[in-house]
Formats: C-alpha cells, sequence, structure tokens
C-alpha cells in the first residue's frame, strides 16, 4: 500500500518529537499505517552536522582523502580509508579516534569491508588486500597477492565464506580465507570484463552486480561462485554489449547468448543499460546495494563529462514464465520441402552455439597479432595467460586440465577483439566530430564504420535479404590470421558482394550449396538479446571534482540515499514521504526523480568523496579529500555549523 495520500497533520502527529505518538503507544494503541514513514522523515529530516574530525584536532600527520568509510556489523566501530596508506578507527558515538595504522599499505587504501565483528579487509592501489584483527592492529594477518592493478573493491559471501575482491586490471577474484597454504590463500580468478570498476553482492549473495566504463551494469542471478569462472568463461560484456547496440550478430558474442537465457538456474547474466534522458552514462564509477538486495545505487558520468547522476534500478529476477527480451535478426525461414533421405554425410563434431571455452588460447606471436596501438592494448588488459597468470596458486587449474584443440579459433577471436575496439573508437571520433559540426547529420556512420571493422550495416543486411534467397552459411572459424591493414580490404568486398554474407572478421565465410543433400544439418539461427527497463528513480548531480569517485550509500532501512554535493552532501528519498520502496513502485508510471530531503552544504573544506550510514544508529558519517570526516545526527535544536 502507498502512502501517497498521508497529510501534513498526519505526519506531524506520529513524527519522533510528537508526544500524542508515545501516548498512543504507552496505553497500547497500534501505529496506523503510514506511522513509520512519519517518523523516519522526522528524524531524517532533522539530520544536522554535530562533530567533525580532521588531523589538526587530531595532532597527527595528513592522511589525505578519506576515499572510504566502513561501519562494523554491530555499529560500533567506524574504519576510515585514507589516501596516504593510513586506515583511522573511530567510535562513532563519542566521535573520537581511537587508533590509527600509519603505513597499512604501500599505496592509498581504497575500500574496507567487515567480514564480522573482529576481521575486517582493506584493499589498495598496490594491488594487495589486507587482513586485520581489530583487537591487535600492530600487525596484519594476512596479505593476499593475486591482481595485477588497482584493487578498488572488496565483498563477502556469507553463503559461500569467500572474500570477492575487484580491480582496474578487470578481474574479479574470490579468496577462501578459511583455507590456508604454504604460499597463499587458495584464490581463484572467476570473472574477468575490460573496463570493470565495481563489483557488489546483494546482501543474500544471491545476486552479484558489476559497472563498467562503457555505461552498463551486468547483473549475475542465482549467483554461484563455485561454478562461476566455467560457466563465464570468455565472456566479454563489452563485445555482446557492441552486438547489441550494432544490431548486427558477432559470431563470437552470439555464442554466449546461452547465459541470458531466462531458464537458466544457476549463473543467469542480465545487461543494463537504461539511463534517464539526457543522460549518456559512460563510466558508472559507484555503485551499492540496497539492504535488502531489492535495487542498485549508482552513479555515473555522462560520455561529454559534463553531468552526472545518480541512478536506482531494479536488480530483482523478474518473472521467468515467458521471455520476450530477444530479437531474430534473421528472417523467417521459408517453407521447407521434405526431401529424400541420401546417406547421411560427415558434419561438425558440436555445434556452432556450444563453443569451447577460449579464455585458455595460447598466446598469438607477434608476426601474427593485429596492428594495436600499445595504448589501446595496455588499456584493454588481456586475459589470455601469455604472461604467468595470478591464479597460478593452489587454485588454479592445472594444465593438463585445460581445453586443447582451440587453434583454429585464435584468429576469429583475435580479430573480433580487435574490430570491436576500432569500431568503438570510431563512433566516438565520429560523435566528437557531429559535435564540432565537421560532419553532417546525414551522415552514414553505420555503413562507414561497417567497411571498416568488417562488420556489414544492417542496411546492407536488409538489401541483401530482399534480392538474394535464403542460402544456409556454415559458420566455419578460420585458422589463418588476417593482417589488420587487409581488414577493411576484405570488409569492403564482404560488403559490396551481393552473394556473401556478412562477416565479423574482415572474411567472407564460405557458403554451402542448399542442395538436398544439406537438409540434414541443423539452421543456425541468432537472437540478439534486448534489455529490459530498469530504471526507477534517478538526480542529477553537480559535476564538481571531475574524475573523482563519489560514493554513495543507502540508510540502513532502505529509504534515503546520501549522495556526495560538492563540498557537503544531500540526502535523496523516493518520495516526499520517505516511504520504503516496497510502498513506492507500486505508485511508478516511469523513471521518477528523487526528492530531495536535507541538504548539508559547504561543511567540508574539499570534495566530498565518501559517505556511510550507521548500521544501528541514526547517523551519517562523510569525508572529504582533506581528511575531514563529519559526524550528521538528528537534532532538534540550532545546526552546530
Amino acid at each position: 500500500m502507498g502512502t501517497k495520500g498521508l497529510d501534513s497533520s498526519f505526519m506531524t502527529k506520529y513524527s519522533a518529537y510528537s508526544p500524542l505518538r508515545l501516548i498512543e503507544r504507552e496505553t497500547g494503541f497500534y501505529n496506523p499505517v503510514g506511522a513509520g514513514d512519519a517518523m523516519a522523515r522526522s528524524l531524517y529530516r532533522a539530520m544536522k552536522p554535530l562533530a567533525s574530525w580532521d588531523c589538526e584536532i587530531g595532532n597527527t600527520p595528513p592522511i589525505g582523502g578519506v576515499f572510504n568509510l566502513e561501519f562494523s556489523p554491530e555499529g560500533s566501530l567506524l574504519v576510515a580509508a585514507c589516501e596516504k596508506k593510513s586506515i583511522q578507527i573511530f567510535d562513532p558515538l563519542t566521535h573520537k579516534r581511537i587508533h590509527s595504522v600509519n603505513d597499512a599499505h604501500l599505496d592509498c587504501v581504497n575500500c574496507v569491508k567487515f567480514l564480522d565483528g573482529r576481521m575486517f579487509a582493506t584493499c589498495s592501489d598496490d594491488t594487495t588486500i589486507a587482513l586485520w584483527d581489530v583487537r591487535n592492529l600492530k600487525k596484519k594477518i594476512r596479505s593476499l597477492l593475486g591482481h595485477s592493478n588497482w584493487v578498488k573493491n572488496i565483498e563477502f559471501s556469507v553463503k559461500d565464506k569467500l572474500l570477492v575482491t575487484s580491480g582496474l586490471d578487470g578481474s574479479i577474484y574470490t579468496w577462501d580465507i578459511n583455507s590456508y597454504t604454504e604460499f597463499n590463500l587458495v584464490y581463484q580468478r572467476v570473472f574477468h570484463a575490460s573496463g570493470l570498476m565495481r563489483c557488489r553482492l546483494s546482501p543474500d549473495a544471491r545476486q552479484m552486480v558489476m559497472c563498467t566504463t562503457g555505461g552498463l551494469l551486468v547483473i549475475i542471478h542465482d549467483l554461484n561462485l563455485s561454478t562461476l569462472a566455467n560457466d563465464l568463461h570468455g565472456f566479454k560484456p563489452n563485445l555482446y554489449r557492441l552486438m547489441q547496440m550494432s544490431q548486427q550478430v558477432i559470431p563470437i558474442a552470439a555464442m554466449y547468448d546461452h547465459l541470458f537465457d531466462a531458464k537458466r538456474t544457476e549463473n543467469r547474466v542480465e545487461f543494463v543499460s537504461d539511463f534517464p534522458d539526457g543522460n549518456d552514462a559512460e563510466v558508472v564509477s559507484a555503485l551499492q546495494i540496497h539492504p535488502q538486495g531489492w535495487c542498485a545505487l549508482s552513479r555515473n558520468i555522462s560520455h561529454d563529462d559534463r553531468s552526472e547522476w545518480s541512478c536506482i534500478h531494479d536488480i530483482q529476477p523478474l518473472d521467468t514464465g515467458s521471455d520476450k527480451s530477444c530479437r531474430d535478426t534473421n528472417s523467417p525461414p521459408p517453407p521447407r520441402v521434405p526431401a529424400p533421405r541420401r546417406p547421411p554425410r560427415r558434419t561438425r563434431s558440436h555445434p556452432y552455439r556450444q563453443p569451447r571455452p577460449m579464455a585458455q588460447v595460447p598466446p598469438i606471436t607477434g608476426e601474427q597479432s593485429p596492428s594495436v596501438s600499445p595504448s589501446r592494448s595496455q588499456a584493454r588488459p588481456d586475459p589470455l595467460p601469455h604472461r604467468p597468470e595470478p591464479e597460478a596458486g593452489p587454485s588454479a587449474p592445472r594444465a593438463e586440465e585445460r581445453p586443447a584443440n582451440v587453434a583454429p579459433v585464435l584468429s576469429s577471436i583475435q580479430n573480433d577483439v580487435w574490430e570491436a575496439s576500432i569500431t568503438i573508437k570510431q563512433q566516438r571520433m565520429l560523435q566528437e566530430m557531429y559535435s564540432r559540426g565537421q560532419v553532417g547529420r546525414n551522415f552514414n556512420m553505420q555503413r562507414i564504420m561497417g567497411i571498416n571493422t568488417g562488420i556489414t550495416p544492417p542496411g546492407v543486411m536488409r538489401t541483401r535479404h530482399m534480392h538474394t534467397a535464403p542460402a544456409r552459411l556454415v559458420p566455419r572459424l578460420h585458422a589463418t590470421p588476417t593482417p589488420s591493414n587487409s581488414a577493411p580490404d576484405a570488409a569492403l568486398a564482404a560488403a559490396s558482394a551481393t552473394d556473401s554474407s556478412p562477416s565479423t572478421s574482415g572474411q567472407t565465410p564460405r557458403r554451402e550449396s542448399t542442395s538436398s543433400c544439406d537438409e540434414d544439418q541443423p539452421e543456425t539461427r541468432h537472437y540478439i538479446r534486448q534489455n529490459r527497463e530498469r530504471l526507477l528513480y534517478y538526480k542529477e548531480e553537480t559535476n564538481l571534482g571531475k574524475g573523482f569517485i563519489k560514493e554513495l550509500c543507502f540508510s540502513a532501512d532502505g529509504r534515503l540515499v546520501c549522495s556526495p554535493f560538492g563540498r557537503g552532501m544531500r540526502l535523496l528519498a523516493l518520495n516526499d514521504n520517505c516511504a520504503e520502496l516496497s510502498h513506492c513502485v507500486q505508485e511508478l508510471d516511469g523513471p521518477t526523480k528523487m526528492v530531495d530531503v536535507v541538504r548539508s552544504l559547504f561543511i567540508h573544506q574539499d570534495l566530498v568523496v565518501s559517505s556511510k550510514f550507521s548500521p544501528r544508529h541514526h547517523l551519517l558519517v562523510t569525508g572529504c579529500l582533506e581528511g575531514k570526516v563529519v559526524w550528521y545526527d538528528p537534532y532538534s535544536g540550532p545546526s552546530v555549523y
């Protein structure tokens, strides 16, 4: 039931400061519907800054920016991850610092995560994760080595008792902290995605949500960390997203269409890409999950780098009775006339839609690799094991367990990845040319990009289907690599020929005759999944402090969102009554703007980059780049600041 019809007199009567509410409670009357919203609204609207801490007060060396804040599960401790290699521990009720660990890492500390009431983990730009015990902070319990770039996020799966970490190397690792070996913990790289920014788990660890630098949220439903590495082996979200945007089948991406099947019982993948009008989301930098696991809160930067937006997306599994999120990219086949039976011919031993894994493909030599600039290759971490992999520890697969006979698909895999990167780069260049007025609006971007990348534009496909009869395409992957400088010529030939089908590797696949001897072969039909609309709420943010990640947070009850706002913060609610999400979604008619509840501006002397609500009290903490920590409490008197 919604709470839209509650008037101001009702909200005042049942506010936290009303004596009538206490009298009715003492006499045994039940609270009516909406009384909880009235009390929460009165408390949150009274949030004011009451105390602060900085290096001058603590008489300590500068700690740099406060990048992350984390409460213990019972709310008795607050740990701050600081820029200058230290962690600071506070008593959140007395607002005093009780301990400091200098040189906790070799570089800035990015994130803190409590595993229970006594143990917590920290990660750093020195590519390591450290385990700590609050009873003895003089020494780390353990340092975890595995990532090859900055580690930005830590999660803990209560279901599997595994530590989950992610970094800017694009890798997600799981660590069994209860299994020690001679060299390290038992760990495994379960997924890799280029441009990965954050990875979050739902409270029950049944869902994993990832955000990327391509304006994409990736949800994994019915998460099973023990089989995730095998189920998503070789899957590239950016490549599949490119296929969705271009509406052109890319075989190396279409191989993994089964991961989106609504009938999957484990590790089902879903993309979320809908954002509000005017928000051309490019980098989704911050990500949080609702305390009940109902939705995901994210903050993104637009493509033009001129605006930032906070968005709330629904992440709950939808009805799997009917899956209408597919779009058939092929025209319906004509009625087939049964042909006389002939002796069966020798065919492929496995269908095209179930390929072998790709991540274990041996590396190509310098003579075979396409010419890609060094900056591009460094910006895209390569999951192929051509260098010593960190997962070669106790949990890594043995050499004899790796799949064999995958060399024939090497050329097409490399070409597809290369073409995808070139396509994205050209699209951004053309958009910049549009904005400068160097290219007219009637410029056929898809056709030019299709010729340059070997992916035939949809218009050419439609013309071909109109003038030629449908023919069967045998999906063979050529073993001979195509040089990068010959890809445009081969693609141009593929686009101009009327008797050939498009190829994503710059080559023209061979077409078999449609004689009756081929009637026994199953016909390959490709579907391109269309993402569901998941956006619930949004709010445009200030664009101060470009390049810094601003960590948002939910309140403990999920009613409010704290968003860093310049040198202060603001509290955002789903509606005017600060109702819960379950009471608000029934009133939604499309994406809705969040409502400002409180604004507290110019409290800090520098940009606010972190915020956190206490899990037990109506208490909020924010941290800024100057190293100042401010506490906010409900207070009916005049503001301290």
